[in-house]
This record gives structure tokens, sequence and C-alpha cells, in this order.
């Protein structure tokens, strides 16, 4: 499921911790609760963000002390989610980064995709492939119409690049919506896109063979602008899995995400870049 549509952390610091130097000391461990969550299905997208942040935090724990985890009966999304962070109702989410969440919210910078979301392919109606075949350049592409949800920052960033676009509030519609020909094409990231035509078989869709978009759109962790501690452990915890291959190893677990980074290493798509959000759009031929 897709990333932008983000889950939640509600931190409930037990009082009675000491932080020191050497560590933290602390009379009982905090606890972060988070939103309900797929996380025994590493088809699902929970699995592998549910999975990195308790690396990140077992990384962390001699320095900052110990965290139980548990999950909420309910999840929250989208922009709701933005809102319950910035009042201090919830303490952590994960998406797609843009200049506006960043402004709002204080981002923990380490690509948790590394460069995955930066490509995406295009979800279609099979019969179309020889009409996106013939796509050569982004003018080419702006015959067509894509899908996408108004919540999400791929919107504005596709808008901005003057695609044309039907919106739409939610996520599981616009597959239907694509099959039913109320648009042309569905953006997908690529580490998403092979789970999910696998999971409406009903509908009929098919992965675009011949295209690819590009453009800069990292998923961060973001926490509170007052909550720079749990930012700052956040980072130390990513870096500390980075060097010890521990993130590596866990992200070269999600089959969809090995399957996308065998995609980019074929190079055999065209690449349509998109400038993010105010810039000039470009072409790259190949």
């Amino acid at each position: 499921m897709p990333v932008s549509r983000t889950f939640v952390l509600v931190s409930k610091i037990i009082a009675g911790c000491l932080l020191v130097v050497s560590g933290a000391v602390c009379a009982a461990p905090q606890q972060l609760i988070i939103s309900l969550t797929a996380s025994h299905d590493i088809n699902h997208e929970d699995y592998y963000f549910t999975h990195l942040l308790t690396l990140a935090l077992a990384k962390t724990e001699r320095q900052y002390g110990k965290i139980e985890i548990s999950e909420l009966p309910v999840r929250t999304v989208d922009k709701r989610l933005r809102s319950e962070l910035i009042a201090k109702n919830i303490d952590l989410l994960w998406s797609p980064t843009s200049p506006e969440l960043e402004a709002e919210l204080l981002p923990v910078k380490v690509s948790l995709l590394k460069d995955l979301n930066n490509y995406r392919l295009l979800l279609i109606r099979p019969e179309m492939q020889a009409d996106f075949s013939r796509v050569k350049t982004l003018n080419d592409l702006r015959k067509f119409t894509g899908g996408m949800s108004a919540q999400w920052i791929d919107a504005d960033i596709m808008q901005a690049n003057g695609l044309p676009l039907v919106k739409a509030v939610g996520y599981g519609k616009l597959f239907k919506m694509l099959a039913a020909k109320r648009f042309d094409y569905f953006s997908r990231g690529l580490y998403q896109i092979q789970t999910e035509v696998n999971f409406y078989p009903d509908l009929h869709l098919a992965i675009e063979k011949d295209l690819m978009l590009q453009y800069p759109n990292h998923v961060y962790f973001f926490v509170h602008k007052d909550n720079k501690l749990l930012a700052e452990r956040l980072k130390v915890g990513l870096e500390l899995a980075q060097k010890d291959g521990s993130f590596d190893q866990l992200f070269n677990s999600i089959p969809r995400y090995k399957w996308g980074m065998e995609q980019l290493k074929l190079n055999q798509r065209r690449v349509i870049h998109l400038q993010y959000l105010d810039k000039t759009p470009s072409i790259n031929p190949k």
C-alpha cells in the first residue's frame, strides 16, 4: 500500500528517565504506540517500515533507553495524520517528503527507501500498451490523463509538470477507476507496482513496458519540530544500521524491493524526468 499513506507513532515518555552522557537510565521504559498495521505481511508496506523503525530503536537502546512498542486499534493517514502530529497528538509519521511537509514537521533525513521512491512506473489497461509505447517525451505523455490521490504530493508534482490528472480521495478506488476508463494510467512507485498489479487480478491491469518517471521523492521519518530528541535517536539508529549492514539486509529481504532494484539495473526504459514542483520539466531520452 502506498507509502504516502503513512502510519503513526504515539510516544508516551514515562517519567523518571534520566539521560546521562554515557546513555540513558530509566525507571521505566518509554512506550511508542503505533497505529494498526499489517506488519506481519511482507508484501505490505507496513512490514518494512515497522521493522525498520524497530531496528533503528534497537540500535540506540543502550544510549537512549528501552522502548516498548504496541499498536492502537485504529489507523490514521494522509492530511489527518499530519494534523495529528502538528497538534502533538502523535509523535511520528513516515511519508514522501515535500517542501510543505518539511516546513511543518522535522524530517529525519535518512532515505528509508534509498532511491526506489524516486522512480515510478505506470499501471495501465493492457490494450493501451501500443499507445504508451509511442510516448517519447513529456509532451507525448501530456496527451494522456493520469489518476492520483488528491492528498498525495505526487499529484502536485504531476500537475506542476503539466500532466493532466483526475484526482480522488482514497487509494483502492483509483485502481477501479483506471479499469473503468476514468483515466489512462496510474503512476506507482517502483517498489509498489508489482504487488499491486497482482493484488487486483480481476481488474485486468498491467505494468506499462517502456516508460519510467523520475523525480526526487525521498521517504523520511517525520517528528514534531519540538521533538528533536526523537529525531536524533532515529537518525543515529538508522545510520548505525546502515554502517553494520542490517539496514541493507532488511531492505534486500523485501521481494518487491529486489524486483524494483532489478528494473533499475536493467536500464531498458525511457526515463522521463519530472522537475520537483516549481522547476522546468526535462526529458532524458534513455
